[in-house]
């Protein structure tokens, strides 16, 4: 009877060693597909973030190019949303544009 209720307790606790490890295996699929779904949404946000700000950037440009000055609280604005722009990776065009700026004569307004 002992010999019966050995085999017994041996069988269960494998099945259940078997379904522990399982579900350590699941978890950790699922924690890993969770982390990719979070890296290509925080891509596609920055992504968007930096479209957005090429947009700006480039009106900006192209507006206050035409003269010879820009209103401080402009300068300021393009100059955060240029550091941000290169902080996530912007390319060479808009550093070019930052320095057209950077010669316009910053005028109080």
């Amino acid at each position: 009877m002992q010999y019966v209720i050995t085999v017994i307790l041996s069988l269960i606790s494998g099945v259940l060693l078997y379904l522990v490890q399982d579900l350590l295996k699941e978890n950790k699929r699922l924690r890993a597909e969770k982390h990719e779904e979070e890296q290509k949404r925080d891509k596609a946000i920055a992504d968007g973030v930096l479209s957005l700000l090429r947009v700006q950037l480039i009106e900006y440009h192209n507006k206050y190019m035409m003269g010879d000055n820009i209103p401080t609280y402009v300068y300021e604005n393009f100059d955060d949303m240029y550091n941000a722009y290169a902080a996530l990776g912007g390319n060479g065009m808009i550093k070019r544009m930052k320095e057209d700026i950077d010669k316009l004569r910053v005028a109080n307004r």
